[in-house]
């Protein structure tokens, strides 16, 4: 087989010469410093300190203040962000705490930082996760009163945190571990939400031998309302009944959802 010779231009010959003896170079370099670690090992090498320089005040904050929360706690999330005053932050340092705080804090639902440059001032505006009840022993999740989220998500936040005034109680003895609570939350708003019950929801519990939950309204009215499936059907019927049975029965009687699927509801004081 015939082999060509390619002759390059004099620019390219001198563009890959030039290549070539940078290549070479790095390689001295790199055969250098390989030597000087052999003679001296890596925790002895003292490496150049690389500061702010000249952008060290321009970037520097002196105070980090948190909105939404008791001073307790916002001395509690400054202890956390690590903050020193006169510490450079920059740009993307507030946006970067901020996500640290959600992910560390389960009740932080966003953190969103508001930073003043002239003023040398980070406020971080905290949003608390909202929550559709309180939930009672055993389950709990880290220290703090527990909630159960709007997303289904069981959560704990120091006192004054959460808006749990009027919020139902949710006992989860029985429930199963790891099973998903997102349709619970969904009942307990749709419950909150409806017009036409005698009284609020004031307690939430769970019949594992049923497999269902028990509603408990402040009045004393009692639905056993089985599985959270057919939420919107079940709320529409529950009006008929209390509109039947309260004027008869008075409040403080019990009904009965458990064969709702079979067209029944039932109805006893």
């Amino acid at each position: 087989m015939k082999r060509h010779r390619v002759r390059l231009r004099p620019k390219a010959r001198a563009a890959r010469r030039g290549t070539v003896g940078k290549a070479a170079g790095a390689g001295a370099v790199l055969a250098a410093l390989a030597l000087t670690m052999a003679a001296r090992p890596w925790e002895r090498v003292s490496l150049p300190r690389v500061g702010w320089g000249p952008l060290e005040r321009a970037f520097s904050v002196e105070a980090v203040e948190f909105e939404g929360v008791p001073e307790g706690v916002a001395r509690e999330l400054e202890a956390a962000v690590g903050f020193t005053p006169g510490s450079a932050w920059s740009p993307v340092e507030a946006q970067r705490q901020s996500e640290r705080l959600v992910e560390r804090y389960a009740w932080i639902e966003q953190a969103a930082p508001v930073r003043s440059w002239l003023g040398k001032r980070v406020r971080f505006v905290v949003v608390p996760r909202g929550a559709v009840a309180a939930v009672t022993a055993p389950r709990r999740s880290g220290d703090g009163t527990a909630w159960l989220g709007e997303d289904g998500k069981v959560f704990s936040a120091p006192v004054g945190i959460v808006a749990g005034e009027g919020l139902p109680r949710v006992a989860l003895a029985g429930w199963p571990e790891g099973a998903d609570l997102a349709p619970t939350a969904a009942l307990v708003r749709a419950v909150a939400a409806q017009q036409g019950f005698p009284a609020a929801a004031a307690a939430y519990s769970y019949d594992a031998r049923e497999r269902g939950w028990k509603v408990e309204l402040a009045d004393g009215t009692r639905i056993l309302w089985g599985g959270t499936d057919w939420t919107g059907e079940k709320l529409s019927r529950l009006r008929e009944v209390f509109a039947d049975a309260l004027p008869r029965l008075g409040p403080g009687f019990t009904a009965d959802l458990r064969y709702f699927e079979d067209g029944r509801i039932l109805v006893r004081p």
